[in-house]
């Protein structure tokens, strides 16, 4: 059974802007610029890792209890960005992955959307962490610029100590495919679980047809070729320049460890190509 681990009092908030230097207050705002944010590069071979994840936030300084992870500036016109994102935790050298896979191919550039892909997890991070980032990527030494939010909100809520993702395909920095559609994908099986899942957020790229028309997307997620009912829909939408980008965060819910999960996506319109998604839960 999973532990109930109380929250921390408060609503600190820190925010990371650039190569791990850290905005501090309440109720933060962050505009998102070109310069924003620490610059991660993928490696020379693509779809591998570099083995050495860049520091994103030097030192937390905090106890805190969530991470939400923005990314952006990997979206390029009329050309394919696969790529995958791994978050760390620990001393240079001796890092430790919490959270891998997350879809950060077409994401938004700053001054075409203004808007980062957004991924919220509840995540115990203890005072003084060093977060980093990793990438793989289908163009050779790619860039992703990559913002860590961390804190403790008002109130107790659950909360985990590490991510699983399902559906990841590392040999082509991609998830699962699936082909969305006006009256649903049908159900595609993305993976089973090891662990009991108490919340989870999917991360997908974006179509990947190079002249995709905006189309908003309704993600459900089931089992059994059937709806969890706590696990509600997620919604996302496909800009017009490729980029993908989430309008929401996760669900909580309480999925035992041996479930086979799916998704159904319904469009808005008929897009011409492919989604890659996987699921992440934290246990």
């Amino acid at each position: 059974m999973a532990l109930l681990v109380p929250a921390l009092i408060g609503n600190n908030t820190r925010l990371n802007s650039s190569g791990g230097t850290e905005l501090r207050g309440n109720n933060l705002n962050e505009r998102y610029t070109s310069a924003s944010g620490a610059s991660v590069q993928a490696s020379a071979t693509p779809h591998a890792l570099t083995g050495t994840p860049t520091a994103v936030v030097n030192s937390t300084d905090i106890e805190a209890e969530w991470i939400r992870i923005h990314v952006h500036g990997m979206s390029n016109t009329a050309t394919n960005t696969n790529g995958l994102l791994n978050i760390y935790f620990g001393a240079a050298g001796s890092e430790v992955l919490v959270i891998d896979s997350l879809a950060v191919g077409w994401a938004p550039t700053a001054d075409a959307v203004g808007l980062p892909n957004t991924y919220w997890f509840p995540m115990r991070i203890p005072r003084g962490t060093r977060i980093s980032a990793e990438l793989r990527a289908l163009i050779a030494s790619d860039l992703v610029r990559v913002s860590v939010e961390y804190g403790a909100s008002n109130g107790l809520h659950w909360v985990g100590s590490g991510v699983e993702t399902l559906g990841e395909d590392t040999a082509n920095s991609r998830g699962t495919s699936i082909t969305p559609a006006t009256t649903g994908s049908g159900w595609t099986t993305i993976g089973t679980t090891g662990r009991r899942y108490r919340y989870i957020q999917v991360s997908c790229l974006g179509n990947n047809d190079t002249t995709a028309a905006a189309t908003w997307l309704n993600w459900y997620l089931g089992t059994g070729s059937a709806i969890l009912g706590h696990g509600g829909f997620m919604l996302s939408r496909i800009d017009s320049i490729e980029a993908h980008s989430f309008r929401d965060n996760g669900r909580w819910v309480d999925i035992p460890s041996g479930t086979s999960l799916q998704l159904n996506v319904y469009s808005s319109a008929a897009p011409s190509g492919l989604i890659y998604a996987m699921i992440h839960g934290v246990y």
